[in-house]
């Protein structure tokens, strides 16, 4: 064991309650000794009678003592015990599936409560593998609630409260309980994303069942809540059982819902209940936020400068679609928030099966409401999304309206002319006489699409030719930008990811999965190649042609082909995405360029596809027409085939597996040119640099 004299370490206490996880919890506690200074103690709650073998904590250069209850307290209760035996002041908080990310925690730790001694629990930015880790950013605000799986508590704070309630099954309780505790009391929670915490929590994990949150809605009011506000908790246990009526037996819902009370009894000695006035105070706190600066005092000693933050800026998005089908958004959502922005969509759910979604983000909201089949109640919804969006707009007064497709012009011309609201208008795909008919609502929505083209501030397309066309219709006053849509900087690795260059030749397609994208040609050709090359296909179905994976799939087992063809549906998270491109050499990107469609004769630039393939140092295939070659074939990342040409396509496919230092040279090219050039940061920046430098312009009339 190395000597504790020896190691720098700041007086915290650790506390991870754990319950028979002990290759979990042996990981958490390898990071917390990783760390620089280390804490002065680790205190584990075992849970339920489990007995935490030594060797999990053996040689640990941290005092590790560990307590045990034999009755199932739950992760709440566990606390509780850990947070009364804890010997310092300053309580780290983890799971025993997490940890901290950043070597200098517990310093932070030290310094953040120390700059805000009214702050009861501090929650840092906690991520998980569906929410990609963002740089450090030295800002706090005090919030509402906090993230339970990694936070830091006062423990003479928390002493005075009634504490955690030992509930096993605590999902919709444990926070919200101990925040409103926290409220009641006078004292703050504070959420500051300068710290950072992993939680390697699986992705299902967070799909628990939603039975216990029923029960815990009705526990929550019953232990805190004054009578006359006892049925709210039973209104948001009924809205659990509204939500989840088709996933779930109507009987097992109602059967819980009658055992909320009997259940809430059974905790009748923890009941502290508060006034009307302390509840309220809670549920409308404001959100107060900071700018955070290391600085050292006369002595040499590290403390924090804390200043007032400026109030932010505020963009909202409005589509009438789902905003998680549009990498660009994400990509310009998080780089407002990078600046100190606060950013909310309206949108609608996802139509499929499988809803596409952003990265969480601290300061990037997403409100949707569900999406509505075509018809005549649709038109009915179109008008409510238009009032919902006017509504959102008057209680939270953005100075940015982004509306993003052309269905949501109508709400961003009402929202401009009763706001004055200043206006950017991005156009991912122009629309074309065959995909507006003459209906009334269509000709509404054209009309109002050129308005906003004419009234705007700014007006984004992802293609030149397409932005001249647009800008000379509408007649734009305001400024006007082509934005290629580019990935992230975020989602490009470092270096490039390395690949075998043997075995066989993989080749990825992603994106919508019909006819004029992914046609059976490539499955034909794939078969007469020669190679042993295997084709890997992401993305959704669209309407009308929901069956098209199975008709590729039996063309796939007719051409002999079926062990090479992979179909893995969509993909929610682009994180997700990108870690399973990174897996092949070559990326598809066969588009059927044609006339009559203006988005489909100028793609190059708006289609993400080339760009995500080269992000990851994929080689492409495009189609042979002028821009693409100018853009990919010039640069030396791609080759060219016609679509439906299965022959010429075998025959790029064969050439590809037999010269693998060339394909991986033309990733190489292809990762080099969007770290320097083509990444959404630097095609976006002329936008955002514009938007801050007159945030208090009057709009364009």
């Amino acid at each position: 064991m190395l000597q504790m004299s020896k190691m720098m370490t700041v007086p915290i206490s650790v506390a991870i309650p754990a319950y028979r996880n002990a290759d979990s919890l042996r990981e958490t506690l390898r990071r917390v000794c990783s760390c620089e200074p280390l804490p002065q103690e680790i205190v584990i709650h075992a849970d339920g009678g489990w007995q935490v073998p030594s060797v999990v904590y053996q040689g640990l250069p941290v005092s590790v003592r560990v307590i045990t209850s034999s009755e199932n307290l739950g992760p709440g209760g566990g606390r509780h015990r850990l947070f009364q035996e804890a010997a310092f002041e300053i309580i780290a908080s983890f799971d025993d599936d997490s940890w901290p990310l950043d070597r200098d925690y517990f310093a932070q730790a030290m310094l953040v409560m120390e700059a805000f001694p009214n702050v009861a629990v501090m929650s840092p930015a906690v991520y998980l593998r569906e929410k990609p880790v963002l740089a450090p950013m030295s800002e706090a605000t005090t919030v509402r609630s906090f993230e339970g799986s990694a936070s830091v508590h006062r423990r003479s704070q928390y002493l005075k409260l009634p504490g955690y309630v030992p509930v096993p099954a605590a999902y919709g309780v444990e926070e919200a309980d101990l925040a409103l505790q926290i409220h009641a009391a006078g004292f703050e929670i504070l959420s500051c994303p300068w710290m950072r915490a992993w939680h390697d929590r699986p992705y299902a994990d967070h799909k628990h069942t939603v039975l216990p949150w029923i029960r815990n809605e009705v526990l929550l009011s019953y232990l805190r809540f004054p009578h006359i506000a006892q049925p709210w908790g039973w209104v948001r246990a009924l809205r659990h059982v509204w939500r989840h009526r088709r996933e779930i037996s109507p009987f097992t819902l109602l059967r819980e819902l009658a055992w909320s009370l009997p259940n809430a009894l059974n905790y009748h000695r923890y009941k502290r209940r508060y006034s009307m006035p302390e509840v309220w105070r809670h549920h409308r706190s404001q959100e107060r936020r900071f700018l955070l600066a290391k600085l050292q005092d006369e002595s040499g000693r590290l403390k924090l400068s804390v200043t007032a933050a400026p109030p932010a800026q505020r963009v909202l998005y409005i589509q009438y679609t789902n905003p998680g089908s549009y990498p660009p958004l994400e990509h310009s959502a998080r780089m407002f928030a990078r600046e100190g922005w606060e950013v909310e969509f309206c949108g609608l759910t996802g139509s499929g099966p499988v809803s596409l979604e952003f990265a969480p983000h601290p300061r990037v909201h997403v409100r949707r409401i569900n999406y509505k089949e075509p018809g005549f109640t649709q038109k009915l919804h179109y008008a409510i999304f238009t009032f919902w969006c006017l509504v959102r707009v008057l209680r939270w007064r953005p100075q940015w309206i982004y509306a993003s497709d052309d269905l949501s012009t109508p709400a961003a011309e009402l929202i401009r002319v009763l706001t004055r609201c200043r206006v950017i208008y991005h156009e991912h795909d122009s629309p074309t006489p065959g995909m507006m008919t003459e209906s009334r609502i269509l000709r509404h929505v054209r009309r109002a699409r050129l308005q906003i083209g004419r009234r705007a501030d700014i007006v984004i397309l992802p293609n030149e030719q397409r932005l001249d066309t647009f800008t000379q219709a509408a007649s734009t006053r305001g400024h006007s930008f082509c934005v290629w849509n580019c990935p992230g900087e975020d989602e490009v690795p470092a270096v490039m990811p390395s690949r075998s260059m043997g075995g066989p030749l993989k080749v990825l397609y992603h994106g919508s999965i019909v006819p004029d994208r992914f046609g059976t040609y490539v499955l034909e050709a794939i078969a007469a190649s020669g190679r042993d090359v295997r084709v890997r296909l992401i993305g959704y179905l669209p309407a009308g042609h929901f069956d098209y994976a199975d008709k590729l799939a039996a063309r796939a087992q007719e051409l002999g082909v079926a062990d090479r063809f992979e179909y893995l549906g969509a993909i929610p998270h682009r994180a997700d995405l990108m870690r399973l491109g990174s897996e092949c050499h070559v990326g598809l990107c066969m588009l059927r360029i044609h006339e009559g469609d203006i988005n489909m004769q100028h793609m190059a630039g708006a289609s993400n596809k080339p760009f995500d393939y080269l992000s990851q140092g994929l080689a492409l295939i495009v189609p042979p027409d002028p821009e693409w070659e100018r853009m990919y074939v010039e640069t030396g990342c791609a080759k060219t085939c016609p679509i439906n040409d299965a022959a010429r396509l075998a025959e790029i496919l064969r050439w590809m597996a037999d010269h693998r230092a060339e394909v991986a040279e033309m990733g190489r090219r292809g990762h080099r040119l969007i770290q320097e050039q083509w990444h959404y940061e630097k095609q976006f920046a002329p936008v955002l640099a514009l938007m801050q430098q007159t945030p208090n312009s009057t709009p364009n009339s």
